[in-house]
């Protein structure tokens, strides 16, 4: 008489074995999202580098969460859709004529420096933020707006108790400057007060869908305020009106008028208290305001120069440019020229050139085009954008995550919902995720 063999006693099932399995799978992914969050929190945090390379802790948590979701799979190859080639093409140009420049003229090491540093900007960035769940990327200019609304906490208080002197070792001369500006866990005042920009959009927008409460938001918008007067930052302070002017606009009348009357409140309460503006704060914009006259606005007049000496170089590095870093060599004023159209004419010719404009194009398409998805989302995205252009006016290179994050943050935020569930297997670089995989029913 035969007998069937019985499993082992200590065989486990695959019934058994699958919720193991699913925990392990969920695990992952949870970290990736965690880590995730943790980079978009401490984007504007740049004075916490990992050593002395321009590698910050926000750059260590995002490259975690990127590690961990392209071996599962869960990258996007096509992050903007149908104009990804077109995005791929701009920063293709602008790398390329950057490559020709630094071999003819430069150093290709200090190319390769520069070129990943733009590929995780600008390509990475894009590849793990627009992928994500929608539950996800709603909450994410909210982690940006509160990790910037921390730094100023940190600055604002250090600015009571400590001075430039006692900040300077540990914390180098830009957390709080000789002249009294501030700025904070950003490491300069200008970079500074543009978190400070990027961020009142999204505090807009988070109160708006109900993801802060009016206490907190009202809470949030001062310290923002507060530190961005403590920042003394012209282009800041600009940036900050118009972003949000630019979002209250968009969202609608009912919207202006309702914030409108807490804003006018809130400035007839401090004007009644009598208290001064921040010395720096007044020197470098309130007499500007007051004035008229933008010659008064910080370095303004010593930014023309620069502007005006770039002009000058541009006829001779139209087809191939003087190559990466060689402006402040070249430079009278041993400074890079504060506009960021100007630096890649001159660093990487026409083709960089062109190969910028294609990128600020498409994110400018993308944002306009968020307004047909959802106004409150699209307006936070134009007001985004908008702050980011104004800083290619007054900026030198922007490769840095401070500047390409808020922009990426608020572009997911406005296009996950148009996502359709079903056609993840389309979107990924993997047709299928790799690792742990659901075991079939029995």
């Amino acid at each position: 008489m035969t007998t069937l063999a019985s499993p082992a006693p200590h065989a486990p099932s695959a019934r058994a074995i699958w919720p193991d399995i699913l925990a392990h799978e969920q695990i992952w992914d949870r970290i990736a999202r965690y880590c995730l969050l943790i980079a978009i929190f401490l984007s504007g945090w740049g004075l916490l580098r990992v050593g002395q390379i321009n590698l910050t802790f926000s750059d260590f948590f995002f490259l975690i969460s990127f590690a961990i979701s392209g071996l599962r799979g869960r990258l996007s190859v096509t992050p903007f859709r149908s104009l990804t080639p077109f995005w791929l093409a701009g920063l293709v140009m602008m790398l390329g004529g950057l490559f020709v420049g630094s071999v003819f003229n430069g150093d290709p090491l200090r190319w390769v420096n520069i070129a990943l540093q733009y590929t995780v900007a600008f390509l990475f960035i894009p590849i793990l933020l627009m992928q994500q769940e929608e539950k996800m990327v709603r909450i994410a200019p909210l982690i940006f707006m509160l990790g910037i609304t921390c730094s100023e906490v940190i600055g604002i208080a250090a600015s009571f108790f400590l001075s430039f002197h006692d900040t300077l070792h540990w914390l180098g001369d830009g957390f709080i400057t000789g002249n009294g500006r501030l700025g904070s866990m950003a490491g300069q005042p200008n970079p500074n007060g543009a978190v400070v920009a990027f961020s009142l959009p999204m505090l807009l927008y988070s109160m708006r869908h109900r993801l802060i409460g009016s206490f907190g938001g009202f809470a949030c918008l001062i310290l923002l305020l507060w530190g961005l007067m403590l920042s003394a930052s012209f282009t800041g302070f600009a940036a900050s009106l118009l972003a949000i002017f630019t979002t209250l606009m968009l969202m609608g009348v009912r919207y202006i008028f309702r914030l409108g009357l807490v804003a006018g409140v809130a400035a007839g309460l401090f004007l009644a208290s009598g208290a001064p503006l921040p010395k720096a704060f007044q020197e470098r914009v309130g007499n500007a305001v007051e004035s008229g006259d933008i010659g008064q606005a910080g370095t303004f007049i010593n930014r023309s120069q620069l502007i005006e000496e770039a002009w000058g170089f541009a006829e001779d590095n139209t087809i191939i440019g003087m190559g990466v870093d060689r402006y402040r060599e070249l430079s009278a004023y041993d400074n890079p020229v504060h506009n960021l159209f100007l630096l890649i004419w001159n660093e990487g010719g026409a083709i960089a050139f062109c190969g910028l404009i294609i990128l600020l194009a498409l994110i400018c398409l993308l944002a306009a085009n968020g307004l047909r998805i959802s106004r409150d989302k699209g307006a936070m995205a134009a007001a985004v954008v908008l702050v980011f252009l104004i800083y290619t006016l007054s900026y030198p290179h922007m490769y840095s995550r401070m500047w390409v994050m808020p922009v990426m943050v608020a572009l997911a935020a406005t296009y996950a919902q148009r996502r359709p569930v079903q056609s993840d297997a389309a979107r990924l670089i993997y047709a299928r995720p790799v690792g742990p995989q659901p075991l079939p029913e029995f």
